[in-house]
């Protein structure tokens, strides 16, 4: 019986150590899962960022053409955001960069806070997102690459829903 429960810590160890490696597994293929997407519904045309099918979404861009206006979200969030507070979210790719005055909002799925911005519809972020290979997203100093290979297609749908270009 002693010997049982000696090992009852080492067994406990592997385990934990196994469901580990399982868990960073599943995000890494989460991520590689990642591509773009576009959706037009009725009034909002919506390109987004994120793993198809799952509430998994780093970067969300929604126009609604008849206000022109455009509503953009991120869900990477900062530790040295704080809700309700006025923040800047800044996007570049190549020598192209935009930057959007928002406001930081608590994200109830994960506990981050993520900023928010509504501006008129900008052709110069369309512009940027059909630019180089990488979008970068500067969230507070924090600095995340989105991969823009796929990208293009769905710009080009969200462009012209939202902007009526073709």
């Amino acid at each position: 019986m002693k010997l049982e429960v000696a090992r009852m810590p080492r067994v406990l160890a592997r385990i934990l150590i196994g469901c580990s490696f399982l868990a960073i597994g599943l995000a890494a293929r989460a991520q590689d899962a990642r591509t773009w997407m576009f959706n037009f519904d009725s009034d909002t045309a919506v390109l987004q960022y994120g793993t198809p099918d799952t509430d998994d979404a780093v970067l969300v861009i929604a126009c609604e053409p008849a206000k022109r206006s455009m509503h953009i979200a991120e869900f990477i969030g900062s530790d040295s955001l704080v809700p309700g507070r006025p923040a800047h979210l800044k996007l570049a790719s190549g020598a192209a960069s935009v930057d959007y005055a928002g406001q930081t909002v608590s994200n109830e799925m994960d506990g981050t806070v993520n900023i928010e911005v509504t501006v008129a519809a900008d052709p110069k972020l369309i512009a940027l997102l059909k630019t180089g290979t990488t979008l970068n997203v500067d969230i507070a100093g924090k600095q995340t690459a989105i991969p823009l290979k796929a990208a293009a297609p769905h710009v080009a749908e969200f462009e012209k829903a939202c902007l009526g270009r073709r």
